[in-house]
């Protein structure tokens, strides 16, 4: 994959490089984020008795309109977290397969959910995309291991010593915004990139790239949020190496090409291609042969 490195951003344990790839914007589409504030995308339970893992999602728009692997979903009957990225096709109605993140709740608070500005933490949404890869294979759809979900939300309260009633996923930001806000305050985006490559301690635990550089701009906040839920925490720093910060992003994407895929149709339009390594999973979304996201996640840190 053709890409450029724009810059190289550090606060502590945290590092991010952002990328321009070529190819961007060739797609006319908006952000799920946009187009619920719009009331252009409504999504709901799929029936007033509802199902876990299943999500009605209707697009009152006449454009299409993407949501990304990791975006928190809150609202209706119990907050949810999208299992995989998906394109959804203009005055459309999709089932979409979601995970649940709040175990404690089965009651309405609204009829219909809004999205956080943050996304689910890496390591979980590795996690998460295996497990969706294994279902794929085994041709059961885009569900993931739910009691794996529970789990990592469980263990990350435990250790943060913090009591949710509903065991939601969301108070592990929320009870660290203060601190995780004022912690990426100096990050900002470049105006030409639409991707980037996420380090901890100089290990690279994530790399997005977007279709488009309007949404990477809007996912930019969120995916920070995701990593320094984490970072924030980490008490022992090794010292910034940008040189194996460069290394490590050009190196995935010069062995992205190379790699093994399986096809799946998309969960709402396009097409899937799913790649797990010893060290990477994650997924390539396309609509007729244009990119829409890519992600790759580090699996040797997954809860």
């Amino acid at each position: 994959m053709q890409s450029q490195i724009l810059n190289i951003q550090n606060n502590g344990c945290l590092t991010i490089a952002e990328l321009s790839t070529e190819g961007t914007d060739k797609l006319m589409y908006i952000s799920g984020d946009t187009a619920i504030k719009q009331r252009k995308l409504i999504i709901e339970e799929v029936s007033e008795s509802g199902s876990v893992n299943d999500l009605l999602v209707r697009n009152l728009s006449d454009q299409f309109v993407f949501m990304m692997d990791g975006d928190i979903l809150i609202g209706a009957k119990q907050n949810r977290v999208l299992n995989t990225s998906v394109f959804i096709a203009p005055e459309s109605k999709s089932k979409i397969n979601v995970s649940c993140v709040e175990s404690g709740r089965w009651a309405y608070r609204t009829k219909s959910f809004t999205s956080a500005d943050f996304t689910m933490d890496f390591a979980m949404r590795c996690s998460k995309s295996r497990a969706t890869t294994k279902s794929l294979r085994e041709k059961r759809g885009h569900y993931a291991d739910q009691n794996k979900i529970w789990e990592g939300i469980a263990d990350s309260h435990s250790s943060r010593k913090i009591y949710s009633d509903t065991s939601d996923y969301s108070e592990i930001y929320e009870t660290s915004k203060k601190d995780i806000n004022k912690f990426i305050n100096d990050f900002k985006s470049d105006s030409s990139a639409n991707g980037m490559s996420v380090f901890i301690n100089n290990k690279l635990i994530c790399l997005d790239i977007f279709g488009r550089k309007d949404i990477y701009k809007e996912y930019f906040p969120k995916l920070l949020k995701g990593a320094a839920q984490d970072a924030i925490f980490i008490k022992k720093k090794k010292e910034f190496n940008e040189a194996e910060v460069k290394y490590k992003t050009v190196d995935f994407l010069d062995k992205f090409d190379d790699m093994k895929f399986t096809s799946h149709k998309g969960l709402c339009e396009g097409q899937e291609r799913r790649f797990e390594t010893k060290e990477i999973s994650g997924f390539e979304l396309l609509y007729e042969n244009n990119l829409i996201h890519l992600t790759g996640l580090n699996i040797k840190d997954e809860k």
